[in-house]
């Protein structure tokens, strides 16, 4: 996965660089009506090259993680949200709400995984997982 980023500061071999977050609107925000202000992400990450601070830098990740990231955001919500559906309608075979009251819990399901989610993203920022390299200079 390839972004764009500002050099912010060099340390020794460390650079902080500022990324920003794309939107789900994409790159078009003068044709967007929803005004958002995407904050930057700062990273640090290894000097490999001749920077200076200001430099705007392709940065890239490996892919195997980010697609560990993306089935982590998107697959385990899916997957605890099908479990209480099925566990909601086995429990409850005779009720004739049961329809309703797995889409309630189902709903729910989703609450309780974004708290979840948002547990194993504290714990993997700590771990930082994520390793940033930066390329050419732009």
């Amino acid at each position: 996965m390839e972004q764009v980023g500002k050099i912010e500061k060099i340390e020794g071999t460390k650079a902080t660089v500022s990324v920003k977050r794309v939107s789900a609107c994409g790159e078009s925000c003068k044709s967007c009506s929803a005004v958002c202000k995407q904050p930057s992400v700062i990273i640090e990450t290894e000097l490999n090259g001749d920077y200076q601070v200001g430099d705007y830098v392709e940065i890239t990740t490996e892919n195997e993680v980010a697609l560990k990231q993306i089935f982590m955001l998107y697959g385990i919500p899916f997957l605890i949200m099908m479990a209480v559906i099925a566990a909601v309608q086995l429990l409850m075979f005779d009720n004739p709400n049961k329809d309703m009251i797995s889409a309630v819990a189902s709903v729910a399901s989703l609450a309780v995984s974004f708290f979840i989610l948002k547990a194993y993203d504290k714990k993997e920022m700590k771990k930082n997982t994520l390793k940033f390299t930066l390329g050419r200079k732009l």
